[in-house]
């Protein structure tokens, strides 16, 4: 959190098309306030607001470089991580009213106005006391702006803040407006300062890694993460070889099955389709149709036909596949027929400009 007598707050407007040019917006920022600023621009940290994309005139906070830089260096020492470089004050949004916060006590703190035009800006409590000029004109608003503006104090401040400004102060807990800062959209970790945050937070990451492997403190979390690797491996092997038991143990149950019911096989390579084979050989050599024959396809197809609809005059036949061409079912009789077919044991679909009925064992999903 920077404080608020840190920065400077400058409303510029910037050539069209910059927000394509990430590249070149630092040195736009610093050509454009480099008459504004009392320092050299080299020096400043500069840091737009969020949404300057989409704003003619977006406001820049400016603050010294060093300072900042040893502040996040100091922070870095003492093991914190900065994810966000808020300001303590920002200017609020363009249908806003202008904001007064009074800080600190009587004797030191300060008065803040955050005025959605002009900035942030203040003055300590002991510029405000003399008399000869009015509150609102020390601190360069009009006396309209003074009127309708929103009023805070921390509870040091309360008092002066009601007797130089009059009633209407809302009482907020100390460093409440700390809270209001973090929930905004200002983040001043822009440019080298974002570089130099991803890269502090690689050496926060390879510094917790690093204790996390070689620190005493951690060395029982390491062994429990050891055992626990090491029983996932023996419980997936174990997993896996009684898996492949069982396996090879169905393997072994279907070549028995196939060798009791046909003797003469020697080789079982694929006992479930060998004995398929086998029981296709027998009901051949009975003389019984089988699914897939050229007759039995004929016979099911001439008993699934819906009434009305003439039979396919060309067709052609491969094992177990019947094409048919010149065939147009409506669609109500597409559905009769697709349901009498799978009654059957058969597939029924389109193949291109025909149709093709194909036995249920071997048609294709």
């Amino acid at each position: 959190l920077v404080p608020a007598a840190a920065l400077s707050w400058h409303r510029v407007e910037l050539p069209a098309g910059l927000n394509k040019q990430a590249q070149r917006v630092q040195a736009a920022l610093q050509g454009v306030l480099e008459d504004r600023l009392l320092d050299d621009s080299e020096h400043m940290h500069l840091a737009l607001q969020a949404d300057w994309a989409n704003n003619p005139r977006p406001w820049v906070a400016a603050c010294d470089r060093a300072w900042l830089s040893a502040h996040l260096q100091a922070l870095e020492q003492a093991g914190l991580t900065v994810h966000r470089i808020v300001p303590e004050l920002s200017p609020g949004t363009p249908d806003s009213p202008v904001q007064l916060t009074a800080l600190g006590d009587a004797d030191t703190g300060w008065l803040w106005v955050s005025h959605p035009e002009r900035g942030v800006w203040g003055q300590p409590w002991p510029a405000l006391r003399p008399a000869g000029l009015a509150t609102h004109e020390r601190l360069g608003l009009s006396e309209s702006e003074q009127a309708t503006a929103s009023l805070q104090a921390e509870p040091g401040a309360v008092a002066l803040a009601t007797e130089l400004l009059g009633s209407g102060v809302r009482l907020m807990p100390p460093a409440q407006h700390w809270l209001t800062a973090l929930a905004g959209d200002w983040d001043l970790a822009q440019f080298e300062l974002r570089a130099n945050a991803r890269s502090r937070q690689l050496k926060n990451w390879q510094r917790t890694a690093s204790s996390l492997w070689y620190s005493p403190t951690w060395r029982p979390a390491r062994w429990g993460f050891w055992l626990l690797l090491a029983a996932q491996l023996v419980g997936l092997n174990a997993w896996a070889w009684k898996t492949r038991a069982d396996w090879q143990a169905q393997q072994s149950s279907w070549a028995q099955v196939l060798r009791e019911t046909f003797p003469k096989t020697t080789l079982v390579v694929d006992a479930p389709l060998q004995m398929g084979q086998q029981v296709e050989r027998l009901r051949q050599g009975s003389g019984q149709l089988g699914a897939d024959d050229l007759e039995a396809m004929l016979a099911a197809l001439g008993q699934a036909l819906p009434p009305g609809l003439a039979a396919p005059r060309q067709w052609a036949y491969q094992t177990g596949q019947m094409r048919l061409q010149d065939f147009q079912p409506d669609a109500a009789q597409q559905q009769a027929l697709t349901q009498s077919l799978s009654a059957l044991g058969y597939a029924w679909r389109t193949q291109g400009d025909g149709w093709l009925m194909t036995a249920q064992a071997q048609a294709k999903p």
